[in-house]
């Protein structure tokens, strides 16, 4: 959907606060998704926080590129004058900054308050010990384990310890170390660094490592299909949704509230045009819960492993794997998409195309899945490029974080990596695809957008979700 008129910009009228959900709109300063009219312009947060910023320590900036920087997601962050002028020449007002004195009392306040309230935690993760940030489980690996977890289980190329003890010290600097490998110079195209060569196999060593869930783990949740044939329409339509959304596991579950209190042949009934008896209903419910809470769990995994993660609040680690999981699942779904068959292939080996997910009810997330499928394979995005998106989807700007500028930070360290892997990768069209990629994570958040749409909507349907999944998802009344 492309952004309003100009005609919109400086209207008075329009207000602060978040767009209805049917609306899909960018970031008129750098092409985010939008979180709402923000000092009189539709802007994300990231430049909400920089205008505001910029506004009330009356900041001074220069530009080093010629003062005409075409503001995108990765320039916003490398020229703040010419992003200051985006701002203002999108319509965003100066005077509707509220004065650094008039904030300081609302955070005197504030602290007040918090005084009074008792700390409360979700129920992810363990409880933290003093102020010092923590990863979400006691028994994650921290930056100095990464190296020992590779070494158990991939080659030399994997994790190093040198990764380990010098990312921390990128995190509080502006760019990258300069530590180049020997490679051929190519079009003056820098080679990457030995920083970013191995932060890049770090990301690619446990996207595989917890890409599948373990045998252990399958076999828990197994159950037997007595007399059913596996290549039965309706089965295959249940099972391939097993992975992808929620939508798809509950638009099969049928544990409405007070159900069990039926009698069985009412519950039959009720399931007649599944065709299939109350007990399998179940089965097949618990298997596919079960399946997308391990999957959800190992996204969760991934994250923790993901270097400069522990350096965050727990608050703002919570905060980032309920916003990521549904993006992340969207990337796990097209590194599984076949082109020969235009199907996604799962676990069991077996294709599933967008007809299939249709005649599940699923239609228009169907249809943008698929094309978000067939457009990351028509760009060739290998392994680390995939690693690397969901480490960025991972950190970034979202509502609520109380750290936004580490979070900025940790995400400006991986977006450097990807523009460096890409630079050598995808000469000459570089810059090109580097855009795209770019684009991918919009795209991303318009997905995961879709998703919490549909979990909300069937609510509204007295559709259940299982606690873990309603709580990862931020999704009340499930």
């Amino acid at each position: 959907m492309s952004p309003p008129s100009s005609e919109n910009y400086g209207d008075p009228k329009k207000k602060k606060g978040p767009l209805p959900r049917q609306q899909e709109e960018l970031c008129l300063v750098c092409g985010d998704r939008a979180s709402g009219y923000h000092y009189n312009a539709l802007t994300c947060e990231g430049c909400k926080g920089f205008f505001r910023r910029s506004i009330t320590k009356n900041a001074v900036y220069q530009c080093k590129y010629g003062n005409n920087c075409e503001m995108d997601m990765y320039m916003r962050r490398k020229c703040q004058e010419c992003r200051l002028k985006k701002c203002l020449s999108v319509g965003m007002r100066p005077e509707c900054v509220v004065p650094e004195s008039q904030c300081q009392v609302k955070r005197e306040a504030k602290k007040a308050r918090d005084k009074d309230t008792k700390k409360e935690y979700p129920s992810i993760g363990s409880p933290i010990q003093d102020d010092k940030p923590i990863l979400l489980s006691p028994v994650s690996p921290t930056l100095k384990d990464v190296q020992g977890m590779a070494h158990m289980k991939c080659n030399p190329k994997g994790p190093s310890t040198a990764c380990a003890m010098q990312f921390k010290n990128l995190v509080g600097s502006s760019s990258i170390g300069q530590c180049p490998l020997p490679m051929a110079p190519r079009m003056n195209v820098k080679p990457l660094t030995r920083e970013q060569e191995e932060l890049i196999n770090t990301l690619v060593y446990y996207q595989d490592e917890f890409e599948q869930p373990s045998e252990d783990d399958l076999k828990k949740i197994k159950f037997n299909f007595d007399g059913e044939d596996t290549s039965d329409m309706r089965f295959r339509h249940i099972t391939e949704m097993t992975i992808l959304t929620v939508q798809l596991i509950v638009e099969f579950s049928k544990q409405l509230p007070g159900f069990g209190t039926l009698q069985r042949e009412d519950q039959i009934t009720l399931l007649k045009d599944y065709e299939i008896s109350a007990d399998d209903s179940d089965a097949k419910f618990k298997h596919i819960t079960d399946m997308t809470i391990l999957t959800v769990q190992l996204i969760v995994e991934f994250s923790k492993r993901l270097p400069g993660f522990d350096t965050l609040l727990r608050e703002d680690q919570i905060t980032l794997l309920k916003a990521c999981s549904s993006e992340v699942m969207m990337l796990r779904a097209a590194r599984r998409y076949d082109s020969k068959t235009d199907s996604i292939v799962f676990g069991n080996n077996f294709p599933y195309t967008q007809h299939s997910y249709e005649l599940a009810g699923l239609g228009e997330s169907a249809a943008s899945l698929f094309r978000f499928c067939r457009n990351m394979c028509k760009m060739k995005v290998d392994n680390a490029e995939y690693a690397l998106l969901a480490a960025i989807a991972i950190f970034s700007e979202r509502p609520n974080l109380k750290e936004l500028h580490k979070v900025e930070k940790l995400q400006e360290i991986y977006l450097e990596a990807l523009k460096s892997y890409v630079e050598n990768r995808r000469m000459p069209r570089s810059a090109m695809m580097f855009a795209k990629l770019l684009n991918i994570l919009t795209e991303l958040r318009t997905l995961g957008n879709l998703n919490s749409e549909v979990c909300f909507s069937l609510t509204l349907k007295n559709k259940r979700l299982p606690p873990f999944l309603a709580e990862i998802w931020d999704i009340s009344g499930c």
